[in-house]
């Protein structure tokens, strides 16, 4: 779930850039919430859980 202040974030980016590539995208929202005081940390991968 995208908290709503990120939502608004992501969509300012896509608006302010409606060429951008993906790649690109997800580079300015990051640098946007960095500036908005954002803290942003690489989470764990997910992994598959094994029922035995």
């Amino acid at each position: 779930m995208i908290p709503d202040a990120v939502r608004a974030v992501i969509a300012s980016v896509m608006q302010q850039h409606p060429g951008a590539s993906p790649d690109l995208l997800s580079r300015l929202v990051v640098a946007e919430l960095k500036e908005l005081g954002w803290h942003i940390t690489a989470g764990r991968p997910a992994t598959a859980s094994r029922s035995n």
